[in-house]
């Protein structure tokens, strides 16, 4: 255990006139009450190892102690080693009471010095050194700043606990509390259980001293308990508060609970104004006697005025007695005409009704499709794709091209279309045969691709070429690009084009579609699991098992992806689109052929450039780090109330996106809204029962308990699957 705390500083002192007087310093603060030889000759080492020999060394003791350690550095053979090393040091000790207070000093090397530092010069000095090298405040980012329990914002805050963190740095502050604790003290309220520390750290250093009285503290919780706790503040009580900005927390106690001011001391306080009762240390900076404090302080504003909340950065709600993170905060969002990404009424008029947007149920990584597959063929074939192609390849096409590379086996037929343009076809070519492309070719190369997601495949053949036609100028193009945001399409574009030649390569894509990256855990998956399972398998009734082992069959074809097969019905008819789709032209639902997987991308694609908007000001998002949760609000279901559209929600949302257990508004109004589903499943309406009733199943949907357990105890019509649903959902959540 280290039983020292020391300070090295400069210490200025007036020399007469203008002029002063530099003195480097050191304090070594005794925390325990005697001297360790052994500590004192390894502090003086390490300082000496690191800054050199001080030109003045003070050593600050407790009064009852001054004469034993006095005697001790003049007689004990370690202690007078290590006044050697200091050399001609001016070395002294000095002693202090119970209040605080200096009682006497004594030479113990080198000369006395007339106006050497005192125990005022250390105080103030010793605390700021605590605060920052123990990063005594938490700071804020661009995406989020705090709510103080009082309701105002600040882009940073003290935590007192971040300081209390070794053994002699917590006397020190206990030491540089006494003059503000009268001896007669035997109460203090504290406004957080972090001050017992400090506390105990003023009791242990009382234990010396006659007469002083031991000190009984409790935590009143600061502003959460303010109102019902009893302040018994005769004059043998303190209130000790952690730290302020403001004064706020004193004042109510003076006027609210009739606390006498000089009864109040802030252990550190940072404000703009003056506190109006005592300070044991005052961070800010002051060049003469605090030269380390802080010179920017925290902005503090009322929430409605609060310039970082108009900046689109979020307040985090600070609670408790120590400022704890509440944890994930939800807001609910009800999505809007408005959240769609550019361009997605006309790329889904484009291909909607072509069978070109499939659900994949592959793993990652794997030759089967994945989650958001494209079908490259039905893509090519489209007569739309064709023309914004031909337009495409008239605008960027070289006159002329060496080699036209096929990224991958589905976009061969593309790089055919692509070399067929040409006045001189050029020769279609796969990626393994790029080694064959002459060293010294010139004439410019496309690299074709049907559909990209993450753009790898292109990054690696760029990366070949770069050593087998480095002076070649090169040509993406891309059919469909899937982008999970804008930043990360244009991120990928400025790799590619990157060249050390005159000018940039180019990047032509035909068409894009924002979309989540494809992932393992979807609610496919979890669909499969739930049906598979043991349990589960057992309350399936006669009447649906043929229907049952039908779709788990289907889901186990991954090899095949999802069309028109998506979601789970309630009976023999599908779920479908009315005419009104606010994400697709008017005419669209009106004609015959669209596909649910066209409904599904469609409300992913929406839902993920509300994700991609979650570092960007000022717009709408959803966001989901360990401070804040964005729901989807009950409202959406009522808004799109087409039980395609709805399925479509509880599959493309992130579980964490439909957790209603810790919003009680949200969670009750959802739950109303599924009975109401259940209760009209035999009526369009009610189309989406079973989906709803599968997502709690699953727990991609949540609820809190009371709620669940309201929508369980729902009578279902005779519509088997909804009741077996029913029953599932009944085993799961019990």
């Amino acid at each position: 255990m280290k039983s020292l705390f020391t300070l090295r500083f400069d210490l200025e002192r007036q020399t007469g006139g203008e002029e002063t007087s530099t003195r480097d310093t050191l304090l070594v603060f005794v925390a325990t009450p005697e001297l360790d030889p052994e500590a004192l000759a390894s502090t003086i080492e390490a300082e000496i190892e690191a800054n050199l020999v001080p030109d003045e060394v003070a050593i600050l003791v407790r009064e009852p102690a001054f004469d034993a350690t006095r005697a001790a550095l003049a007689e004990h053979s370690l202690h007078l080693a290590t006044l050697g090393r200091l050399g001609r040091s001016a070395v002294v000790l000095v002693g202090y009471d119970c209040n605080g207070r200096e009682t006497r000093r004594d030479r113990v090397a080198g000369a006395m010095l007339g106006d050497g530092m005192t125990i005022d010069d250390v105080r103030r000095r010793g605390i700021t050194a605590i605060f920052n090298e123990r990063r005594g405040f938490v700071e804020a980012n661009a995406t989020y700043h705090f709510e103080n329990p009082s309701g105002r914002h600040t882009e940073r805050f003290i935590r007192l606990s971040n300081i209390l963190a070794r053994g002699a740095e917590i006397a020190f502050i206990g030491f540089c509390c006494l003059p503000h604790i009268d001896p007669s003290v035997t109460r203090a309220y504290l406004d957080t259980p972090s001050l017992y520390a400090v506390v105990a750290a003023i009791n242990e250093q009382r234990r010396s001293f006659t007469g002083a009285a031991w000190i009984l503290a409790d935590n009143f919780s600061s502003y959460a308990g303010f109102d019902q706790y009893g302040f018994d503040s005769d004059e043998r009580a303190v209130v000790l508060i952690s730290a302020s900005s403001s004064g706020t927390l004193a004042a109510r106690l003076v006027t609210e609970k009739n606390v006498e001011p000089e009864q109040i001391v802030h252990l550190l306080y940072l404000g703009r104004k003056p506190s109006t009762t005592p300070v044991v240390c005052d961070l800010s900076r002051d060049d003469d006697f605090n030269p380390a404090g802080v010179t920017d302080l925290p902005s503090v504003n009322e929430s409605a005025d609060c310039p970082t909340c108009l900046s689109g950065s979020h307040a985090i709600k600070l609670q408790g007695d120590q400022f704890e993170f509440a944890g994930p905060q939800q807001d609910a969002l009800l999505v809007g005409i408005a959240d769609a990404p550019k361009g997605l009424s006309q790329l889904m008029d484009r291909y909607a009704r072509k069978a070109v947007f499939e659900v994949g149920l592959g793993r990652s990584g794997s030759k089967t499709p994945r989650l958001f597959h494209i079908n490259a063929e039905r893509l090519l074939a489209s007569d739309a794709f064709g023309r914004k192609l031909d337009y495409a390849l008239r605008r960027s096409l070289p006159a002329s091209l060496s080699h036209v590379i096929a990224a991958d086996g589905q976009s061969l037929d593309l790089a055919r279309r692509v070399a067929g343009q040409l006045a001189t076809p050029a020769p279609v070519i796969t990626r393994d045969g790029i080694d064959d492309i002459p060293e010294a070719t010139k004439d410019a190369i496309a690299i074709v691709a049907a559909v990209v997601e993450s753009g790898r495949t292109l990054l690696d053949i760029s990366r070949d070429l770069r050593s087998i036609a480095p002076d070649a100028p090169l040509l993406y193009l891309v059919g469909m690009a899937k982008t999970t945001a804008e930043p990360k399409r244009e991120r990928l574009e400025n790799s590619l084009v990157q060249t050390h030649n005159l000018f940039p390569y180019q990047l032509v894509t035909v068409d894009q579609i924002v979309l989540p990256a494809s992932y393992e855990g979807h609610a496919w998956a979890a669909e499969l699991q739930l049906l598979i399972d043991p349990e589960v398998k057992t309350l399936v009734p006669t009447e649906l098992a043929p229907a049952i082992q039908a779709r788990v069959d289907r889901l186990r074809r991954a090899s095949q992806a999802l069309d028109d097969d998506l979601f789970l019905a309630n009976g023999q008819e599908p779920l479908r689109l009315q005419p009104g789709f606010v994400f697709w032209p008017k005419k669209l639902p009106a004609e015959p052929g669209h596909r649910q997987a066209d409904v599904y991308f469609t409300i992913a694609s929406v839902l993920q450039r509300l994700r991609a908007n979650g570092f960007v000001p000022g717009e709408r998002r959803i966001i989901s780090n360990w401070f804040q949760q964005t729901i989807l609000a009950p409202g959406n279901f009522g808004r799109f109330n087409d039980d395609v559209i709805q399925a479509s929600l509880l599959r493309a949302a992130y579980p964490y996106e439909l957790n209603f257990a810790d919003s009680a508004d949200e969670s009750r109004e959802l739950g109303r809204l599924l009975r109401r589903v259940i209760a009209a499943c035999r009526s369009p309406r009610g189309g989406a029962a079973s989906e709803f009733l599968l997502a709690l199943a699953t727990r991609r949907l949540q609820l809190r308990r009371e709620d669940a357990d309201l929508v369980l105890a729902s009578t279902a019509p005779d519509v088997p699957m909804v009741q077996f649903l029913l029953e599932v959902s009944r085993l799961r959540l019990a």
